[in-house]
Parts: structure tokens; sequence; C-alpha cells
């Protein structure tokens, strides 16, 4: 009986109708689940989707046994004579329909595992010869989209202990609150330093909550007395100034990290009716952290939130103090190797870029072994990749932070670097950014920077009202300002804001901005000057166009020492400006500078005319992937280029002198000066020769004068200013 009931079900085909139903359905939820963040719909319809296909399985194979399908149409099996049935033409459709679907569903499957391993491992395999043309861009992950009212800002919590001291450790359990927010999808949380900015601050929640953008905000205090700890904490609404939640904790200060865990818990729960989060916060097993090390470390978060030479080298000291006390510690490598690369010439310190990325490496592989879940420390491996110029080899690192982080600002800044091609993705993930990090002036610098790429000048205007706002005296702010004038063809107010960005900041990168435009308006013993007392002091008589003492003293100099790509790049210069070309290339290769004009030109020198049309088409597409975006400026070789002088080197390098002529032209009459090296580099000589140089050179001259003599008032007003000041401080 059981066979013969078999062999029915076989005949009638509900076997295959039911995998092919099976199949079916499991292809239209994964469908379904791609393409409800995508539309922006509902999650519900995802629920909704499984329940019919769910509920349609018993249907689909009812009909299939009480039902067949023949060519006058669906009829009832007990009306078919056995001898008219067509059930097993009918199942060899079915088969053909089992195996189309199983093919789409096995490329979905293998398509889906692919993205996955791409994207998400914890341990990226890296290859040096990636090609640079294949350039991956940023797509906005579904936990960009905020749910209405899903934000949050958590502001330092108020020291209340005697010992003013103590004040890192409040800051360190807001900051530890925060990163447990953070890392939950649909929640925005503003970034530390956004919150951090109202520290100590008398303006009212509402308003907070307005310039952080959020909608929540979470205030409390610490008072720590002995061994024990008070938390007090208050969940507010800022638009009605209602408390969601309060709760005060007295714990033994053993029970730090409990507390931390607690409090954020309880701020979800009383979010989660509000706004739909369907989440819990992440429970993390701290029980063998070593409380000594963590009160080290957060000691060292503390001085290296400041960004100065000494107070960095304060924070190294106290990372290093919590590895000391507990080697396993992995936030304590974590800050080890961000102060380590803070700290290079490039940055915020003096010490070689190679040997301060090599300190940081060391330290970052073993905080990335002991914990691979700190998104700080996969965000920081992708920097130091970028830093030595592995710019494709950093974007899985900096995805796989903002991954496990979404709320995770500066990894977006970070990350915004390797969009080189794809500047319109780049000013996404700057505006991203800031909207994660509204008062940080780090965010603001690189949004307004992306802004005036598209020469959206009143946007980025806002921008710099902005950062004047938070702290018109930074050197992050006077770099914008200078950034902006200078694109806008206002060199004489964008090198004094250059000037007092130097003062306060001495890093390299700077240094060598200030320098070049001194010297794009004539002032060149002023641009030597900047190099005095510095590692790289022989360069100021390349500025001096002391061509002979400056080859022989970069020949005795540089590189510093066999992975300095900076000192390589300027003892490459000055091979090419003794015509020995294939030297400037082998430094050129060692520098920064891979893809730079003169690069090119030294191999067409050399008679390498298949590297030099490489590298040379390589630019002419940027340039058109450029136009095609609207980009007005971009950076090249460390330098900004308006899209005119972009097509003007284009073209010199291709041998268009007079289409290189003419986008110089056009250039100089829109407001710019000749740069220092066409004045005087080999590679330039043809441009000096052509009829039409001295026009563009008189013209470029005039708006000189005008530009030097606009910097040299603006430093005499200052200077008179500060006399002024120490004047009225005397009486």
């Amino acid at each position: 009986m059981s066979d013969s009931f078999f062999k029915e079900l076989r005949r009638r085909n509900v076997f295959k109708v039911g995998i092919a139903y099976l199949v079916l359905a499991w292809l239209v939820i994964q469908i379904t689940q791609a393409a409800i963040p995508a539309l922006h719909l509902p999650d519900w319809i995802n629920s909704a989707v499984f329940f019919f296909g769910l509920i349609g399985f018993p249907f689909a194979i009812f009909f299939a046994w009480a039902f067949e399908i023949t060519p006058e149409g669906i009829k009832k099996e007990s009306e078919i004579k056995p001898e008219e049935s067509v059930t097993a033409h009918t199942g060899r459709k079915l088969d053909f329909i089992i195996i189309g679907l199983l093919a789409v569903g096995m490329v979905y499957f293998i398509y889906e595992s692919r993205f996955e391993d791409s994207t998400d491992q914890s341990n990226v395999t890296t290859d040096n010869n990636i090609n640079s043309n294949s350039e991956p861009v940023y797509e906005p992950s579904e936990s960009v989209t905020i749910p209405d009212g899903s934000s949050i800002a958590v502001l330092p919590f108020v020291n209340m202990s005697s010992d003013k001291e103590q004040e890192y450790f409040s800051d360190g359990i807001s900051e530890e609150i925060l990163n447990v927010l953070a890392k939950i999808p649909h929640l925005k949380v503003t970034s530390r330093s956004s919150s951090f900015y109202f520290k100590d601050s008398k303006i009212n929640l509402s308003e907070v909550a307005n310039k952080l953008g959020v909608k929540n905000i979470l205030e409390g205090s610490v008072r720590k007395f002995g061994n024990r700890i008070r938390i007090t904490a208050q969940l507010i609404e800022a638009e009605s100034d209602s408390h969601l939640w309060s709760e005060t904790y007295d714990r033994e200060l053993v029970d730090l990290f409990v507390i931390q865990d607690e409090i954020s818990a309880a701020i979800v729960d009383a979010l989660k009716s509000k706004l739909g989060l369907e989440v819990a916060a992440v429970n993390r097993d701290l029980s063998t952290v070593n409380l000594d090390a963590h009160n080290a470390y957060l000691q060292g978060r503390y001085y290296l939130e400041k960004r100065t030479e000494v107070n960095l080298k304060k924070a190294l000291q106290f990372f290093d103090n919590a590895i000391n006390i507990s080697s396993d510690y992995a936030p304590a490598w974590m800050g080890k190797s961000l102060v380590s690369l803070f700290l290079s010439e490039n940055q915020y310190g003096t010490i070689p870029i190679e040997i301060a990325s090599h300190n940081a490496l060391e330290a970052i592989e073993k905080a990335l072994i002991l914990d691979p879940q700190l998104p700080e420390s996969h965000a920081i491996r992708g920097l130091i990749f970028a830093v030595n110029g592995e710019r494709l080899n950093a974007i899985p690192f900096y995805q796989k932070a903002i991954k496990i982080n979404p709320n995770y600002a500066e990894a977006y800044i970070w990350y915004s670097f390797t969009q080189r091609s794809n500047l319109r993705k780049k000013l996404e993930l700057r505006a991203q950014a800031v909207k994660l990090n509204p008062m940080s002036l780090l965010a603001n610098e690189n949004y307004s920077e992306s802004l005036s790429d598209f020469a959206l000048f009143e946007e980025a205007e806002d921008v710099l009202d902005h950062m004047e706002s938070i702290d018109k005296d930074s050197f992050l702010t006077h770099y914008s300002i200078g950034n902006i004038r200078m694109r806008q063809n206002h060199h004489g107010k964008a090198a004094y804001y250059a000037y007092k960005d130097v003062s306060t900041n001495p890093a390299m990168r700077h240094k060598l901005d200030y320098a070049n435009l001194l010297a794009n308006i004539g002032l060149p013993e002023e641009t030597a000057s900047v190099f005095d007392g510095t590692e790289l002091e022989v360069i100021k008589y390349f500025y001096q166009n002391n061509q002979e003492l400056y080859i022989s003293q970069a020949r005795t100099h540089y590189p510093r020492s066999v992975d300095d790509k900076l000192g390589a790049l300027w003892r490459a210069r000055a091979e090419f400006m003794a015509e020995n070309y294939r030297e400037a290339i082998t430094y050129y290769e060692s520098s920064f500078c891979t893809e730079c004009v003169e690069l090119i030109y030294a191999y067409k020198q050399v008679g390498e005319e298949v590297k030099a049309i490489e590298l040379l088409e390589q630019r002419k597409r940027r340039y058109h992937s450029a136009i095609e975006q609207g980009v007005k400026f971009r950076r090249e070789r460390g330098v900004t280029l308006s899209i005119e002088i972009d097509k003007f080197e284009i073209d010199y390098l291709d041998g268009n002198l007079d289409s290189a002529i003419q986008h110089l032209k056009n250039e100089i009459n829109n407001g710019n000066v000749i740069d220092y090296n066409y004045l005087y580099s080999t590679m330039y000589k043809k441009l000096r020769n052509h009829p039409g140089w001295l026009a563009i050179r008189a013209t470029s001259a005039k708006k000189e004068n005008e530009q030097r003599a606009i910097y040299l008032m603006l430093k005499a007003e200052e200077k008179r200013s500060q006399t002024d000041e120490v004047i009225k401080s005397n009486f």
C-alpha cells in the first residue's frame, strides 16, 4: 500500500513540485533580503515574504496531487483517464525548471560567498602588485540609513572626585560606553571628539543636540573614592527635555567594565520601544582585563586626543606602561601604534616616516592578534599601508573597521583617501564623517577640501565658518582656510594662513605646502628659512635655485635610510636637476612619487617609452574621469592642481606644446601664478623657449607682486597686533 502510494506521488510529480517550490522560495527570500535595504523598504516585508512562502508550501503539494496541467488546461486528477495523462511530459519540464533554479541559486551562493570573503575577513591577504587602475569604490552600507530619532551623543561624564587628576578616568568611562553603543546597527552615535567638544560647556542640551544632529543625549557623573565608584547616568530626549531613563551605580572598582555594559544595555532598552531597535548591547567578556593596565590606557587616550608632539610622547609612555603591566591588553597596543604613527614627520612629530611606520606596524600586528574585533586596529593597519604608498591594500582594513563600527568617523576619512579617481565618492565619505563627527576639525577640514575640488566655494566657506566657531586658532582651521584661498587664487592670503598653520604645527608636510606657496609668490629666502634646523634642511638650496650646492648636499644626505621615501624623493629631484635621469628614476621609484610628471619625463629621456606611455595614459584617464565628474581641482604629487594645469602637464608630456601653452595661459589669465618648478626645471626648457612664454610670465609676475605684498602686509599687521598686546599686558 505504502509502496503504491509513493509511486503515485512520483507519478503525479508531487516530489518535483515540492523541490521546485522550495528552491524558488529560497531564491525569492534571498532577493528580497538584498532588495529591501537597497529600495529603503520596511523590514517587515522580509517577514511577510517568508511567512507567505512557508504557508504556500502545503498548497503547492496539494495542487500537485489533486490537479494536472493538460493541453486543455488545469483539470482534476480524478477526471483524467490514465492513457490521457501527461504527467511524464510535465515531469521532464519540472526537471529542467529545477536544474535552472538550482543553477541560479548556485551562482548566487558563489557570488555571495566571494563578496563576503573579500570584505569581511580579519586577516586580509594583500598583494603589492594590485593593478592601480582597478580602484574599488565605497558603497554605503545599510547601517548608514538611520531611522528617525535613533541617534545619540554621549557627553563626557563629569568628574566629581576630589582629585582632578582623575579627569582621564571619567572621560574613559564615557568613551567606553560610547564605543559599545557605536557598534549597534541602525543607531547613530556621535564620535568622541564632537561629544567631548561640549565638555564643561554651559549651553543647554537641546542646543548641543542640534549642533550634533542627534535626538538623544546621555550625560552623567563619576565619583571615585578609594576602591569604590559611583556612576550616575541619565538618558534625555533633547527636544522635549524628557528623561527616558536614569540610574545610579555604587560598586567596587573591580566591577567597572560590568557597570559600563549595564549602562549601555539600559540605554538600548530605554530606546527600544521608542525607536524600534530590535537589538541588544554587546556583552563583552572583560573579566580578565587588568584594571591597572586599563587605567594606564585611559591616561594614554587622554593625552592622545590633544594631538601635540609633547602630549603624544606622554601618551606613548602611558601606553607602554599599560603594556608592561599587561602585555596581552590589545587596546594599549592599538594606542601605541596610533601614537607612533602620529609622531612621524608628516603628522605631528619629527620621526622619519619609515621609522614611525615600522614602530606602528609592530604594535598594530600585536593588537590584531590579541583582539581582531577592535575597529581602530583594522583602520590603523590600513592607514599604515596608505602611509607606505600601498593605497589599495589599505581598503579591506577600512571596510572591516566600518563593518565592526559603522559610526567610526575617522575610518571614513582615511577610507576617502583611497578614492583617488572617484572624487564624488570621496566627497560622500567625507560628508558621512562630518555627520558622525560634526565638531571634528579634521573631518571638516577634509570635507571643505572635497567641496573645493568641485569649486563649491560657497559651501566650503560655510564649513570654514563652522571650523572657526569650533577653534579659530587651530592649525587645522588655518590650514583649511589657506587651502581654500589657494584654490581661489588668493595666494597671499593662502601663504599667510600656511604660515599661521606651521607656527603651531611644524609637520613637514605642512612646511612643504607653505614653502611652495612662498616660492610661487617670489620669496626664495623666506622659503629657504622654512627648513632651517629640520631634517630636510638641504631643501633650502633647491628653493634658492642654488643647483650645484643642492645636488652635492642631497647626494650626501638623502635618502636618510633604506626606506626613506621622502628623502628618496628629494634625492631624485637632485639627480633630475643634474639630468642624471637613470639615477633619478631609481630614486623616484623608491619614493611616493611613482606616477609624477618628472618620472614620466625621465623615462622618455632614457628611452623607456613603454613605461612613460603607460604612466601618461594613467594620468590621462584620471584627467578625463575628473572632467566627467565636474572636478575643478585635484591633488597630484603632493600639490593641488587645477584642471587647466593638469591638462597643461599632460599636453606638455605628450609633445603638444601649443595646446599646453594655451592651457597654461588660460590658468594664468584666471588669476593663478606660474609654479616655481616651471621657472627653473630642466624639464620645462621648451616651455620657456616658446614664443608665448614671455607674455604669460609677465602676467604671472604682476600677480605674484600683488600677492607677495598682501602676504607681507598680513604678517606685518599680525606683528603689530602682537606688539600692541604685549604693551597692553605691561600696563
